[in-house]
């Protein structure tokens, strides 16, 4: 019988016999995910200066891995590249609207195409990507460590988790 499932880090609903593994939106881990029947909205939390300055950086920084990893998806011509980078990009963009929601921004509707961004090259668009995935743990974990706030810290974790499954998906690819 088909579910609903509820992403506590970006609130997304899933349909499945079973919650999934990660969530299909944000990528969170499983433990992120519950019945949709025990979904609490999260509260946006009034957020200190070094919060918010940490959330604005990392909502420019998904919009450009976004943007870069859609650039590689629409350049590449290996079938299994344009399928991971689609699904990253998709991943990188729901990032961005989540932190959107603690900081008052919209990235709007789409992902835009900026052929300056990339390359076609498959080993240089995975060392890129490998380079930017680790630039985001890196800040991530420090941006984790700073946040005073449940929810900033909830979702520092939870993108801390993902970006880490990225790198490796990389890796495992490079």
């Amino acid at each position: 019988m088909v579910m609903l499932f509820r992403c506590t880090i970006c609130g997304e609903v899933s349909l499945a016999e079973r919650a999934p593994t990660h969530c299909p939106f944000c990528g969170a881990h499983a433990r992120w995910i519950v019945d949709a029947h025990a979904y609490v909205e999260p509260v946006v939390p009034e957020l200190t200066e070094i919060s918010r300055k940490n959330l604005e950086f990392t909502y420019d920084l998904e919009i450009n891995a976004a943007k870069i990893y859609h650039c590689i998806r629409k350049k590449s011509g290996d079938g299994l590249i344009l399928a991971m980078f689609k699904a990253i990009s998709k991943v990188e963009f729901e990032h961005a609207e989540l932190v959107g929601k603690l900081i008052g921004k919209a990235p709007g509707c789409e992902i835009p195409f900026v052929e300056r961004l990339c390359t076609e090259e498959r080993d240089k668009s995975l060392r890129t990507t490998e380079h930017l995935e680790s630039d985001a743990i890196r800040h991530y974990k420090r941006f984790l460590e700073e946040a005073t706030e449940a929810r900033v810290r909830e979702v520092f974790q939870a993108l801390i988790e993902v970006e880490s499954d990225h790198l490796e998906l990389v890796r495992k690819n490079l």
